[in-house]
C-alpha cells in the first residue's frame, strides 16, 4: 500500500470465532513485512489525550486506567472524583455519573437446592410417598447486583435503589423434556416419554410419537452444549472495568490472561455481560450432534429463539451456523443479522441438511463510538426440534393404523391426517397436498397433480383453451439460465446476476440449482460448493475473481430461491402478471400469444412482497432462431429480471415454443393438366412456418383431367385444314372463272369474225362432257393458238 508522508502506527489484527468443540483458533502467519521509505525520527512526539509516558524517550505511550484522564503530552494520569465522576479507559476527561435506573442492575439466583434437614428426611420418607411434597419446597435465593462496571450513582434523588437480596423464591421448573429429580439437577426424560418440565416423565400413548427437541426456556445455568466467550481485537476489548485500576492494570497484561465469558444465565433469560469496548464480540455457541431423520419432506429440523436488543446506538446481533465436520467447510456463515434496538421477537430458521456436527452462534457487538455503552442482548428461549440428544416435550398424534407401539409412521405421500377420524386421507383427482398438510387444494390451470399428489406439475405438453392449439416443450432442456447485463461495484469489480429455472416435467419438482462456491483467493478452481438451493427459479451472483496464478475463476455466491412450485400455465392476449398487459410487447411479424408458465415460492418477505414472489416464463414462438434451445431475455425497463423484487419475468424465444402443426397450417397447390394427369402439391402457408411437429405435409397426388390443350390443338389443326380447303376452293373457283372468261372471249371473238358480233343460238347453257374433256385436254394448245391468233390479229390490224 502507498502511504502519504507522515506518522503511522500499523496494526495486524485478526478475529476468529470458535465453533463446535474446538478449543483453539487457527493461527494467522505472516511470512515477511517490508517497509520502505522510513526515515529516522528527529524528535519525540507527545502522547495524545488519554495516554501518558512516565519516562522521557519512551517507545510508546500507555493508556490511562479507568477513572483517570490525561491531556496531551501528560507524564501521568489525573484521577477523577470517583464519588461523582467516572471515565473509561484512555479517557481525556471525566464524566458525571448518571442516576441509577432499573436497567443498571440484574438478578441472580442461587442453585436450586433443599436445606440440609430436608435432605436427611428424604431417605426416611422416600418409601412413604412424601418425597414429592418435599421436592416442591425447593427454593432459590434471589440476589440483586449492579451491572459491572457500575457507572451510575445511586445517591442521587432520582436514582433507584438496589432491591434487597436473599429472598427465597420457588425454583423455576425444568425445561421441557426434563423432570425434577430428588436433587437440584434436572434430568433428561427417557426415550418415548415426555414432560413439560414441571412433572414427572409420562409415556407417550399409543398412536402418538414423541416430539423430540431441545427446549430451553429457563436459564439457571447454561446447558452443557452451550459455550460462551468474548473475542476482541485486543485484550482490553474483553476486559471489565472492575479489573482495570491503577493496582492491577499491569497485571491485566500479564501472560495469565484467560478468555472471558460473553453471556450469562440469569433465570428467565441468557444475556450478554457488560464490557466497555464496542469492538468486542460476545459469543454464544450451541453445538448439536445432528438430527433424527427428516422432520418433513424438506426439513430435518428447525431452530426457534426469542430475543431482544436494548441498545443506545447501532449495536449488532449476528445469527450464524457452521458445520466443522463438513469437508467443504469454509467458515461460519451468517444466517441473519439485526441492527439497533429490537423489541422482543421470535425468529425461526429451517434446517434442510442433516450434518453430524453442526453449531449455531449468536455474536453480539455493542455500539461503536458510544461512551460506556450499556447495550445488552437477551435470549429468552432457544428451541431446536428433532435434534439428536434432545428430549420430548409432548407427543404428536399419529394416523390410526399407521404404526405400532409408540413409533409413528407418517401418512403416505399426498395424504393428511383427518382431525376427526385420526386416519390418513389421500388427495385424489387434480388436487395436491397443502404445504401444512392440513388438507388438499386444486391445481391451477394447465397443470395436474403428480403421481404422489404432493406437487402440481406440467408434463411439458400444453393445450390452449384460447386457440385450441397444442404445444409440446419436451424437446427443450430441463433447465435454462439467463444472465443479466453486467453491473459494477464501487471498486470497479464486475458482477452479473445469473438466473436458473426449470418449468415443466420431473413430477413438479424443480431442478434449477444455484450454488455458493466462493473459495479462498489462492485457489485456482471454483469446484468447492459451500451451499446451494434447488427449485423452480433461483438466482446467484457471478463474480470473476483471480486465482493464485492470476487465472480467472468464476465464482457464484448469494444463492436465492424464488420459486418452488408451478402455479398455472395459461395463454392470453395479456398475461395477468401485475394486473396490466404483458411486460413483453408482441413481435410485428408474429401475432401469436405467449404461453406463460407461472411459478410461486412457498414463502417470501412479508414486508417487501406481501403477496409472495412470482416468476413468469413467457414462451414465444420464434421460427427464425436456428438453435432449438432458444434465447432468454429480460425486460428492457428492468434488465435485472425484476422491477419490484417480487415479480420476475423472462422471455424465452425458441422454435420449440411454436404450436404443433394442424391441417389448417398448409394449403393445396394444383399444377397444370399434362397428358390427362394433374399433380396437386401441399405447401405451408407461412415460411418460415409458425408451427412444428404435429401433422406432416401429405404426399403429392395425381388425378385424371381433360387436357384443354389437346382440343385446342385439334381445333387449330382443323382450322388450318379448313383454311387450306377454303384457299383451295378459292383457287379452283378463280381458275374456273378464268376458264369461263376465256371461253367468253373466245365466243366473242368467233362471233365477231363470222356474223359481225351476233352470237349463235346456243343449244344448251352447259358444256357437254365431250367438250369439257376436249377442252381439258387441249386448253394449253388452244391457248397457244389463241395467243398466236390474237397476236396475229393484232399484227394484222
Amino acid at each position: 500500500a502507498d502511504l502519504e508522508p507522515g506518522s503511522y502506527i500499523l496494526y495486524w489484527k485478526t478475529t476468529g470465532i470458535m465453533v463446535g468443540n474446538k478449543k483453539t483458533l487457527n493461527p494467522v502467519k505472516i511470512s515477511s513485512i517490508e517497509i520502505t521509505g522510513v526515515s529516522y525520527s528527529t524528535e519525540c512526539h507527545k502522547c495524545r489525550s488519554g495516554y501518558f509516558a512516565q519516562n522521557t524517550g519512551s517507545r510508546w505511550c500507555d493508556l490511562c486506567p479507568v477513572n483517570t484522564f490525561s491531556d496531551r503530552g501528560a507524564i501521568t494520569c489525573n484521577p477523577c472524583d470517583t464519588e461523582t465522576q467516572y471515565s473509561p479507559l484512555a479517557s481525556s476527561e471525566c464524566f458525571n455519573r448518571p442516576a441509577c435506573e432499573q436497567k443498571d442492575y440484574f438478578a441472580t439466583h442461587s442453585p436450586c437446592d433443599l436445606n440440609k434437614m430436608v435432605r436427611i428426611l428424604i431417605n426416611v420418607l422416600f418409601s412413604k410417598g412424601c418425597v414429592k411434597n418435599l421436592l416442591s419446597r425447593k427454593k432459590t435465593n434471589t440476589m440483586y447486583k449492579w451491572i459491572e462496571p457500575k457507572i451510575c450513582l445511586d445517591s442521587l434523588p432520582q436514582s433507584v435503589s438496589l432491591p434487597p437480596s436473599g429472598q427465597s423464591e420457588p425454583c423455576s421448573p425444568c425445561n421441557p423434556g426434563f423432570y425434577p429429580p430428588d436433587n437440584a439437577t434436572c434430568l433428561l426424560c427417557p426415550p418415548n416419554t415426555f414432560s413439560d418440565g414441571s412433572h414427572d416423565c409420562q409415556p407417550c400413548p399409543a398412536s402418538t410419537a414423541p416430539h423430540y427437541g431441545m427446549f430451553n426456556l429457563w436459564w439457571q445455568e447454561l446447558p452443557s452444549n452451550m459455550k460462551t466467550s468474548c473475542i476482541g481485537l485486543s485484550k482490553l476489548d474483553c476486559a471489565q472495568k472492575k479489573v482495570l485500576n491503577a493496582d492491577n492494570f499491569a497485571q491485566f497484561f500479564s501472560l495469565n490472561y484467560t478468555l472471558q465469558p460473553g453471556w450469562e444465565a440469569v433465570g428467565d433469560q441468557v444475556r450478554t455481560m457488560s464490557y466497555e469496548s464496542g469492538e468486542a464480540y460476545l459469543i454464544l455457541v450451541m453445538s448439536l450432534q445432528g438430527f433424527m431423520g427428516k422432520l418433513n419432506e424438506k426439513e430435518v429440523g428447525r431452530i426457534t429463539f426469542a430475543f431482544q436488543l436494548d441498545c443506545e446506538g447501532e449495536c449488532q446481533l449476528y445469527f450464524m451456523k457452521a458445520s466443522p465436520s463438513d469437508v467443504r467447510n469454509l467458515g461460519t456463515n451468517v444466517v441473519e443479522s439485526w441492527r439497533g434496538e429490537q423489541l422482543k421477537q421470535t425468529y425461526t430458521y429451517s434446517i434442510t441438511e442433516n450434518k453430524h456436527d453442526i453449531s449455531f452462534t449468536w455474536a453480539f457487538q455493542k455500539s461503536r463510538g458510544v461512551s460506556n455503552p450499556s447495550d445488552t442482548a437477551r435470549l429468552f428461549l432457544v428451541n431446536v426440534t428433532n435434534a439428536v440428544g434432545g428430549a420430548a416435550d409432548s407427543c404428536t398424534q399419529c394416523a390410526v393404523g399407521q404404526g405400532g407401539g409408540n413409533q409413528c409412521i407418517p401418512c403416505p405421500k399426498g395424504s393428511y391426517i383427518d382431525p376427526s377420524s385420526k386416519k390418513c386421507v389421500a388427495c385424489t383427482g387434480n388436487n395436491k397436498l397443502k404445504l401444512d398438510k392440513t388438507g388438499c387444494e386444486p391445481c391451477g390451470a394447465g397443470t395436474a397433480a403428480n403421481s404422489d399428489h404432493t406437487q402440481c406439475t406440467n408434463n411439458c405438453i400444453f393445450h390452449s383453451d384460447t386457440t385450441g392449439r397444442q404445444y409440446n416443450f419436451t424437446g427443450l432442456p430441463s433447465t435454462q439460465s439467463a444472465t443479466t447485463v453486467p453491473s459494477f461495484t464501487s471498486t470497479g469489480r464486475k458482477y452479473n446476476h445469473v438466473y436458473n429455472f426449470s418449468f415443466c416435467g420431473n413430477q413438479g419438482i424443480g431442478k434449477a440449482e444455484c450454488i455458493d462456491n466462493v473459495t479462498s483467493a489462492n485457489q485456482a478452481s471454483s469446484d468447492v460448493v459451500s451451499g446451494k438451493v434447488v427449485g423452480m427459479v433461483c438466482r446467484s451472483t457471478a463474480v470473476l475473481m483471480y486465482g493464485n496464478q492470476r487465472s480467472h475463476v468464476m465464482v457464484h455466491s448469494q444463492p436465492t430461491l424464488f420459486a418452488t412450485t408451478i402455479s398455472d400455465v395459461t395463454q392470453a392476449s395479456s398475461a395477468n402478471v401485475t394486473g396490466n398487459s404483458s411486460p413483453f410487447p408482441k413481435d410485428e411479424e408474429n401475432d401469436m400469444n405467449d404461453v406463460v408458465f407461472h411459478m410461486t415460492g412457498e414463502e417470501g418477505g412479508e414486508d417487501q412482497c406481501p403477496h409472495g414472489r412470482h416468476s413468469y416464463i413467457h414462451m414465444r414462438c420464434d421460427p427464425t432462431i436456428a438453435d432449438e434451445a432458444g434465447v432468454v431475455s429480460m425486460q428492457r425497463e428492468c434488465p435485472d429480471g425484476t422491477c419490484d423484487g417480487c415479480s420476475f419475468n423472462f422471455l424465452w424465444r425458441t422454435p420449440m415454443a411454436c404450436p404443433l402443426c394442424i391441417d389448417a397450417d398448409y394449403e393445396e397447390v394444383a399444377g397444370a393438366c399434362v397428358h390427362g394427369q394433374i399433380t396437386t402439391k401441399f405447401m405451408w402457408k407461412n415460411y418460415p412456418r409458425k408451427c412444428r411437429g404435429g401433422v406432416v405435409l401429405p404426399e403429392s397426388k395425381m388425378e385424371g383431367c381433360q387436357d384443354i390443350l389437346f382440343y385446342v390443338e385439334i381445333g387449330v389443326i382443323g382450322g388450318v385444314a379448313l383454311l387450306f380447303m377454303m384457299c383451295t376452293a378459292v383457287c379452283c373457283l378463280w381458275k374456273k372463272s378464268k376458264k369461263l372468261e376465256y371461253k367468253y372471249h373466245r365466243l366473242v371473238m368467233n362471233s365477231n369474225g363470222k356474223n359481225d358480233g351476233e352470237l349463235p343460238n346456243a343449244d344448251s347453257c352447259a358444256l357437254s362432257d365431250s367438250d369439257s374433256d376436249y377442252e381439258e385436254q387441249s386448253d394449253e394448245v388452244v391457248f397457244q393458238k389463241k395467243k398466236a391468233r390474237l397476236f396475229g390479229k393484232v399484227g394484222e390490224k
